[in-house]
């Protein structure tokens, strides 16, 4: 019998493959009597106990029939199916769940300024980068962990010892009233989102979100099957009381209080004290995305709305991975005593747990305090960044321009009265060496004006002021 052999693998394998072939693509019918296994390894040149281990596993998987005095043939019962191949055509009409058909036109899509770092002086936004002195705590962070890996399935709800030190540290640092029991730990805010869409929501699900927003929070909720309400937002964030009747049934609101994204505006407390009381009025629930808490310039820290919640109407999401790097895929949802054990039915659902050697590591960067000297570090570093490009703005654009969100996050927004759009303006700031980009891709109703977001995270400190110098001069060559 002449067989062609794959190039590559355990010689039985080979055997055992080609054979397969055949008997699939029907050169080898039903019942048809094989080779005997002395012959075939005379015919291949080969070892008689390779062709015995090729005819084993093929009995093993139902291919052949072999008796003793009768040899070994094709099974008799096997049904004509063609093997798969490389050149089959694939199918096309495969179907899919609507959760699906969803998700496929909502993503997968980077956001604006998470595209590889361009060439001239780029303004990316919603990415950071850790320092060399980061980098070495967390190797060693990860060094201690690997000693005492965890080895068998971790807690769904995350590893005790992190949900502990992280219910001390979001009490100092955010005031969020909760304890160990109370937290679940994901892999990523885009999980703690995706996790609470699936608890709240039913098909037709009425769920309020800011306008602008994350698009991350828009897509997860429509994939859910939600309808989404984008209410607009000013400079003290969610105008409960203008959007109160187009909330009316709605089942959550997501809001990012502490710094709004991407307009970085903070949530007065009257309108904090005004939503709370609308979701104990209506049983609706609040989802607090606390965005960029932690950076915060020339202010002290803002309390969570968490805090706030007497009445288990908040759900708390937060992440590591804004101050640590981007790469490191662990976040948390603070559920309220009703929703905790919905939260970890759905985590167990999704992945049975976060990977427990980072949350080892982690758990020994907060309990040390070396994460919260992280955070110190990082501010440091960013505060001089932000005072520069603030004074750039300034000096570069005058009252053309209103930016907000300097106090805290990693970018400043910035609407531009005089200018409809703000795709012409970036085409023309390319053209400058400098890269820019729109917050049109986070309204869900287009501003009446052009907006622009401005990171400075990754951008050198001494090409700030010539950056902005350089889009302010695109800016004015479109006559304006």
């Amino acid at each position: 019998m002449l067989l062609e052999l794959d190039s590559s693998g355990p010689l039985y394998r080979r055997i055992y493959d080609a054979l397969r072939r055949k008997i699939l693509h029907g050169e080898l019918a039903s019942g048809a009597p094989l080779p005997g296994t002395r012959t075939l390894a005379r015919d291949l040149g080969v070892s008689r106990i390779v062709v015995l281990a090729a005819y084993e596993q093929l009995a093993a998987e139902g291919y052949i029939e072999s008796s003793v005095g009768s040899g070994s043939r094709v099974a008799a019962q096997l049904p004509a199916v063609q093997a798969p191949s490389r050149r089959t055509t694939p199918a096309t009409d495969v179907k899919v769940s609507a959760y699906a058909r969803r998700a496929r036109q909502l993503s997968p899509q980077e956001p604006p300024g998470q595209e590889e770092k361009r060439e001239g002086i780029d303004f990316r936004y919603a990415t950071t980068i850790p320092d060399a002195r980061t980098v070495a705590m967390w190797r060693q962070a990860v060094a201690r962990a690997a000693r005492e890996t965890q080895l068998d399935y971790p807690d769904p709800a995350g590893l005790p010892l992190l949900r502990r030190v992280l219910a001390e540290h979001l009490r100092e640092q955010r005031g969020v009233v909760a304890d160990a029991d109370d937290i679940v730990i994901v892999s990523g805010a885009q999980q703690a989102i995706d996790l609470t869409a699936r608890v709240l929501c039913d098909r037709g699900t009425r769920i309020g979100i800011e306008d602008p927003h994350y698009q991350g929070t828009r897509q997860a909720f429509l994939a859910a099957g939600a309808k989404v309400i984008a209410c607009a937002v000013d400079d003290e964030g969610l105008d409960l009381e203008r959007h109160a009747k187009r909330l009316s049934g709605a089942r959550a609101v997501c809001v990012t209080p502490s710094h709004q994204f991407p307009t970085g505006a903070i949530m007065s407390v009257a309108r904090r004290l005004a939503l709370l009381q609308w979701a104990e009025m209506r049983s609706a629930s609040i989802v607090e995305d606390d965005y960029d808490c932690e950076f915060r310039y020339g202010v002290g820290a803002i309390p969570a709305l968490q805090g706030l919640d007497r009445h288990g109407r908040v759900i708390y999401i937060g992440t590591f991975a804004r101050m640590l790097f981007p790469a490191l895929r662990l976040g948390y949802i603070v559920a309220p005593p009703a929703l905790r054990e919905a939260f970890r039915a759905v985590k167990w659902l999704a992945d049975r747990g976060s990977a427990p050697l980072e949350q080892q590591a982690v758990a020994s960067l907060l309990e040390s305090g070396a994460y919260e000297s992280t955070r110190r570090r990082s501010v440091r570093a960013l505060t001089a960044k932000r005072d520069a490009m603030v004074a750039a703005i300034d000096a570069h654009f005058g009252d053309e321009v209103i930016a907000s969100g300097a106090s805290s996050g990693t970018h400043l927004f910035l609407r531009l009265p005089r200018l409809r759009d703000a795709e012409q303006l970036i085409e023309r700031a390319r053209a400058h060496g400098v890269h820019v980009y729109s917050g049109r891709p986070y309204f869900q109703h287009a501003p009446r004006n052009a907006t622009l977001i401005l990171g400075y995270t990754t951008v050198a400190i001494d090409e700030i002021d010539e950056g902005v110098k350089r889009l302010a001069a695109a800016y004015r060559k479109l006559g304006l």
